[in-house]
């Protein structure tokens, strides 16, 4: 098998930056829309050398392999995929998956944390700006969380993508407009009422 270095054209001192810059060049050259086989076998065993090349371990133990003058992982051709290790395509596309839901997971708690610790927040404040300015500190804890709910979420999620018809997405969008407003009034409400008094 040949040296991955040599597949991306660069030599074994190459950063990171000239890996990836000489893999972008050749998944472009030899992309699987080519029609001749040589090309597209040239994309992926590129794709490999880059996967290899461009993660520190795997790279770290590539280079120790060729210091001892083997390469012990060849590449198999088969019908299906055209070059991939045969033993690993399912773990490699399993660890994928698992790894992409345990991302997303992650991303989409943090957003969860972040409105509810934002609506908390918000409560919180109008809570003690309804005991400072004598309204009522129960409907301003509520229109405090109200705003800072319907604020985060809009900021963190795009709403729209989970409702699917046109009917109920302007119903969402009137309901969180018409609390938000409602809640706003409230405290714009105290606030004049205070300066009057």
């Amino acid at each position: 098998m040949e040296n991955l270095y040599e597949i991306l054209g660069v030599k074994e001192t190459a950063l990171l930056q000239e890996i990836k810059t000489a893999y972008f060049k050749l998944a472009k050259k030899h992309h699987p829309d080519a029609s001749d086989k040589a090309e597209i076998k040239k994309f992926y065993e590129a794709t490999e050398a880059y996967r290899v090349l461009s993660d520190p371990e795997q790279r770290r133990a590539y280079d120790q392999t060729l210091k001892g003058g083997k390469i012990e992982k060849i590449l198999v051709e088969e019908p299906a995929h055209p070059t991939i290790f045969k033993e690993e395509a399912s773990l490699n596309e399993e660890s994928r998956k698992k790894e992409m839901f345990s991302f997303k997971r992650k991303i989409y708690l943090q957003a969860v944390f972040r409105i509810i610790g934002f609506g908390l927040a918000l409560a919180a404040i109008a809570y003690v700006f309804s005991y400072i300015f004598n309204g009522n500190r129960f409907i301003g804890l509520v229109a405090g969380l109200i705003i800072g709910i319907i604020w985060s979420t809009s900021s963190n999620f795009d709403v729209n993508s989970f409702i699917q018809s046109e009917r109920n997405k302007k119903i969402t969008k009137i309901v969180s407009r018409s609390a938000m407003g409602l809640s706003i009034a409230y405290f714009i409400w105290i606030l004049f009422a205070r300066l009057i008094a």
